[in-house]
């Protein structure tokens, strides 16, 4: 007699393996949505870690945009105000007054007031400093440690600083120190290589201009520093008015010397070369 309540064993093993089946398709899906939920849950924080470089990125940009643009006002205050300071100075012009009136206060010219009265030896003696101080000497005849300077470039060079209406008679002139020999046969002035021409540097403290003519305070000071063996004194030696007059093409002519109220010498008759 078969048994009513227990089914046959061929279709309890059905049965077994139908369950078996959803179960492992139970697992099975779990494991799929474990494995997205896991996906998920990594995706997640790596989105905020990208967003939160990119606000950093933006950040250091912007705040190197403010540190520039800091040093960039900054500067423009500092070049501004230099500028500013320049023009009220008068630092370019004092500076190529200084550099015209070198070879001049160099040698230490005595006052004049028309430069037609001014003696042999001043202009040549100027002229000659002019050519050995801003001049180039690199053409010139050299021999025994001499060089030879054309009377017609010392001509030119006088010219230049004190204009046209001075006349030169060339002879020798200088002493020991800075001693030009002029020979009338090369026409031209032997200079030593060791001459030194240079007694005083000069400091422009003050300019006053009425149109082209240029009333220059000139501050005198020793070369020392050029010497071996002496001390350098920055001290003035004595103050000097210069009246410049430019004209076309940046041509100056100094016209008159006197002197200045700064002289701690009195009248300033401590002129070296006794002129």
């Amino acid at each position: 007699m078969k048994n009513r309540r227990n089914r046959p064993p061929r279709q309890q093993s059905h049965v077994l393996h139908s369950i078996a089946g959803s179960l492992e398709e139970a697992f099975s899906e779990t494991e799929d949505e474990f494995a997205e939920e896991d996906v998920i849950v990594v995706d997640v924080p790596e989105k905020t870690r990208k967003g939160q470089g990119k606000e950093v990125f933006f950040f250091t940009c912007g705040l190197l945009v403010i540190v520039f643009a800091i040093i960039g006002i900054i500067s423009t205050v500092i070049f501004t105000s230099n500028v500013a300071n320049d023009i009220a100075n008068q630092t370019a012009l004092k500076n190529e007054f200084e550099l015209y009136l070198y070879p001049l206060v160099a040698t230490d010219p005595p006052t004049f007031e028309e430069a037609g009265t001014l003696t042999n030896s001043t202009i040549i003696r100027a002229a000659i400093s002019k050519i050995l101080l801003t001049g180039d000497i690199s053409n010139y005849q050299t021999e025994a440690g001499l060089t030879y300077i054309p009377e017609l470039d010392v001509e030119t060079n006088a010219t230049s600083l004190f204009g046209g209406d001075i006349t030169i008679e060339h002879e020798t002139v200088g002493s020991i120190m800075d001693r030009a020999t002029y020979n009338p046969e090369m026409k031209a002035y032997a200079i030593s290589s060791t001459n030194r021409t240079a007694n005083y540097v000069p400091k422009i403290t003050n300019i006053d201009s009425v149109g082209e003519t240029f009333t220059l305070t000139v501050e005198y000071y020793p070369l020392s520093a050029s010497i071996p063996g002496l001390e350098n004194r920055n001290e003035v030696v004595k103050e000097m008015k210069y009246v410049v007059v430019k004209s076309a093409g940046d041509r100056k002519t100094v016209t008159s010397i006197s002197f200045g109220g700064g002289n701690p010498y009195g009248d300033g008759s401590s002129n070296v070369n006794g002129e």
